[in-house]
C-alpha cells in the first residue's frame, strides 16, 4: 500500500461470482498504484476477475 494519497481511481477489472457468474463489483486501480475492490453488496468469496475491454 502506497503512502501517497489516492486522488483518482479507474475500474480495471470486473469482479464476477464463480458460482453464478454475476457481476458483484469492480477492481479499481488508483493513481498511486493501489488496488481496491468496490463491492456492490458486501464482499463475496469465490470470485473471478475479468479485464475491462
Amino acid at each position: 500500500m502506497s503512502q501517497a494519497p489516492r486522488l483518482t481511481g479507474t475500474p480495471t477489472m470486473r469482479i464476477l461470482s464463480k458460482t453464478s457468474g454475476a457481476l458483484v463489483g469492480y477492481l479499481y486501480e488508483w493513481d498511486n498504484g493501489d488496488l481496491q475492490p468496490a463491492w456492490f453488496d458486501g464482499e463475496v468469496q469465490g470470485v473471478l476477475y475479468e479485464p475491462m475491454n
